[in-house]
């Protein structure tokens, strides 16, 4: 049996065989005999703060990043989604306030109550 370590997660691995792609891969390292693996080290990517994919940390001072602290405060000042049985113009009101741009404010009058409570109903 072969075993393979992953440097970066220190995950092992056995194999019956030589496995050509990790042999051929810089962060895997066969282990010899009864080695007993290092602790994993980190490559400075897998140490980062997670994000979504697709997303990236936003400097506070750049103009996109006010835009998201004003929209989060937007949605704070909104408060707590009324209930449900609440009435639709309790809801147009309340989604009035969510809203962060003019045609979604325009569309909001024509949405019935059921579409305007999955749509602002769960707190952000």
């Amino acid at each position: 049996m072969i075993r393979y370590r992953n440097e970066n997660t220190g995950d092992v691995v056995e194999r019956e065989n030589a496995d050509a792609r990790l042999e051929a891969l810089a962060n895997w390292e066969r282990l010899v005999g009864d080695e007993q693996p290092e602790p994993a080290r980190t490559d400075g990517i897998l140490s980062r703060p997670q994000a979504s994919p697709g997303s990236a940390p936003t400097a506070p001072d750049s103009p996109r990043g006010q835009a998201q602290a004003k929209t989060e405060e937007q949605q704070e000042e909104a408060g707590k989604p009324p209930a449900k049985s609440a009435s639709k113009e309790t809801w147009v009101d309340y989604a009035l306030k969510r809203a962060v741009s003019d045609e979604e404010r325009e569309e909001i009058p024509q949405l019935t109550k059921e579409l305007l409570i999955a749509k602002y109903g769960e707190e952000a």
